[in-house]
């Protein structure tokens, strides 16, 4: 029957993203589904988790009652919903097994000329190029060639000689050879009945992914390695994983816009219940738990209406909005830089939003908002980009001219200090210090003593970078020796 013809059998105690090719996927799961051979039930197949892949379909139910269906073999899709006490079912009509060549390998194997021990791979051109060289793996069996014959269902053709033969022979009239069995019609259809629901998504997606046949995918032509392999492959994979980090990015941007819009009903209904509550215990000497409840929560949510996030519905048009959304952040601000003169944006944009709760503000707003700071800000804070590119907010102290005068007139007096010393100093993070250095550095007010240099001072040892201010060496001359 269809199952024994087509099918392969795994080890279900394997979780199936372990049974997977390198270059396979799998897109999803349906529980309680049972099979048809045919158009007889399975009987050992009746209680399982069908998988679908880009590759193949998997069916799990036992160790011994498993197995994996390759999606190339699938010719015809149909479906039915299901009637009364009958289970929805998709039925798949198989066509016959591709030629050797053609198949996946199932197994890893080892390159004759670099010796390379590739792995499995679902795509038969890319599983038969080594990862390594991209040199062809070599057939260890000639392909058998197949010569397709003509026949229909009431004659069965010989193995031997293709002669056409009536089916109640059992033997071929022509050479005596004995006949193959004939096959019942439906010798090629396998029926997955979904017992508990989930048929309708789980057809979509596996519709999708025959329609997609990811197994027949060629390599680039100009490319003598496949696109996935070797150093080739290694550096596309850098490429999408970059690609799909942006493009997921964007998405969450856009999710946080869409947000936005509903941050106005939500701030809305807090001004309601708020209001209720008040007329509710202006009555009562105490509040009710309820209440106290409610308030709670809208505080957690940063709706607390004493001190209510602005938002575009409230202004007369976006000029306004941005400049107040300029006057909440600076009130935001004097909780963030409380005993700190500098701070990452990232952070500033992270704690304002967890202050507004659900009427988030995203980057391209948060952007526009920062050059209207200065005029509601005591002492004024301002932005700053530093070397690595990192762009912090600051307060007067920690302008760069500010930060090296600074730094020059305590190493002047203490003499070179680590990098870590000067972050003690200033209480910002190490990485910070490094970049408000450099930038010192960069002008030449300070310089740098390494262990790999011909310079030694006092405490300099380990291979631990040292700075020094030029004002230590202003009266220097040098001697013409190296």
């Amino acid at each position: 029957m269809a199952l024994k013809r087509f099918t392969k059998a795994i080890d279900a105690t394997i979780p199936v993203p372990a049974l997977l090719y390198s270059d396979e996927k799998l897109l999803t799961s349906q529980g309680n589904v049972g099979i048809y051979d045919g158009q007889q039930k399975a009987i050992d197949h009746q209680s399982g988790t069908v998988h679908v892949s880009s590759h193949r379909l998997f069916f799990c139910d036992n160790p011994t009652n498993s197995f994996s269906l390759d999606l190339a073999l699938v010719a015809q899709t149909d479906y039915y919903a299901g009637l009364f006490t009958s289970s929805a079912k998709i039925t798949l009509h198989l066509k016959e097994s591709r030629a050797e060549a053609e198949e996946p390998l199932e197994d890893g194997w080892v390159c004759h000329v670099c010796g390379e021990r590739n792995s499995r791979s679902g795509t038969a051109t890319v599983g038969r190029v080594c990862a390594l060289c991209g040199v062809q793996r070599q057939s260890a069996t000639p392909s058998k060639p197949s010569t397709p014959v003509p026949q229909d269902s009431t004659t069965i053709a010989c193995t031997a000689c293709t002669f056409l033969n009536p089916l109640t022979r059992t033997s071929c009239e022509i050479c005596m050879t004995e006949l193959p069995i004939p096959l019942p019609p439906d010798a090629s259809l396998i029926k997955l009945s979904f017992r508990k629901g989930g048929e309708k998504s789980f057809y979509a997606i596996m519709k999708d992914s025959l329609k997609s046949r990811a197994w027949e995918v060629d390599l680039p032509a100009r490319n003598p390695l496949p696109s996935g392999t070797g150093i080739a492959g290694i550096l596309r994979s850098v490429e999408n994983t970059n690609a799909g980090l942006e493009t997921d990015m964007k998405d969450a941007l856009h999710d946080l816009e869409g947000l936005m819009l509903k941050a106005k009903d939500m701030v809305k209904l807090a001004a309601d219940l708020n209001e209720k509550l008040s007329a509710s215990t202006s009555v009562n000497t105490a509040e009710p738990e309820e209440a106290t409840f409610i308030r709670s929560s809208l505080s957690q949510l940063g709706l607390q209406m004493d001190n209510a996030p602005v938002t575009l519905d409230m202004m007369r048009d976006e000029r306004e909005w941005i400049t107040q959304l300029a006057r909440e952040l600076a009130k935001v601000l004097q909780t963030i830089m409380r005993g700190r003169g500098i701070v990452a944006l990232d952070e500033v944009w992270g704690s304002w939003n967890r202050a507004r709760g659900v009427a988030l503000i995203p980057p391209t707003t948060f952007l526009q908002v920062l050059p209207h700071l200065p005029l509601f800000t005591s002492p004024t804070m301002q932005t700053m980009q530093l070397r690595s590119g990192l762009t912090v907010l600051h307060t007067p102290p920690y302008s760069h001219t500010a930060f090296a005068a600074r730094l020059s007139s305590y190493l002047a007096l203490n003499g070179p200090k680590t990098t870590l010393n000067v972050a003690e100093e200033e209480g910002m993070t190490i990485a910070l210090a490094e970049d408000m250095i450099a930038a010192v550095e960069a002008n030449g007010q300070i310089c740098r003593d390494d262990a790999a240099s011909a310079l030694t001072g006092p405490g300099n040892s380990g291979g631990i970078i040292h700075w020094w201010s030029w004002a230590t060496f202003s009266e220097c001359v040098y001697d013409g020796q190296e």
